[in-house]
């Protein structure tokens, strides 16, 4: 009888603890993978406003370093800095990732100042959507480039991107 007993006690020692049949195992469930949802970066650095008498106005929530959740859409203006007289307006020049160089010039904010929208997509990058040329189409498309967004100011004679 002891013997019995002995044997039963090294069977639940050694073979129950150790015997998973019974367990579902999932491959790579390990608990220690987080998964983060996709932001996008500040998108200031994708702007330049290089002749200085225009600015490029972003929400505050959206800039200095922060990020912006996937699928969010914020609006942008490109507009008068203040600092001369003569400004009448500005033009947006946007070189696209795929689809080239386009200008909006539809004087849509402010009488002839520019607003668009960037929208964050799940790669972590914007999407701009500008309007075009007065009456001609929009464009959409993702901008990546640093500086690839330029707001200028239009300053008495017609430029480019200024009609």
């Amino acid at each position: 009888m002891i013997s019995w007993i002995v044997g039963l006690v090294c069977l639940w020692i050694f073979w129950i603890p150790n015997n998973r049949a019974c367990m579902k195992t999932i491959p790579g469930d390990d608990l220690t993978t987080t998964t983060t949802a996709p932001v996008c970066p500040d998108p200031m650095p994708l702007f330049a406003t290089p002749d200085g008498f225009a600015k490029v106005v972003i929400p505050a929530a959206n800039t200095n370093g922060a990020t912006t959740p996937a699928g969010t859409t914020i609006s942008v203006t490109c507009e008068d800095a203040g600092n001369n007289p003569a400004v009448i307006g500005a033009g947006l020049t946007v070189t696209f990732d795929t689809i080239g160089t386009h200008i909006q010039d539809a004087g849509n904010f402010n009488t002839d100042f520019e607003e668009f929208s960037l929208t964050c997509q799940p790669t972590g990058l914007w999407l701009f959507d500008i309007l075009g040329i007065k009456t001609a189409p929009g464009f959409s498309g993702i901008v990546s480039t640093p500086g690839a967004a330029l707001c200028q100011a239009c300053v008495g004679t017609p430029t480019s991107y200024c009609n």
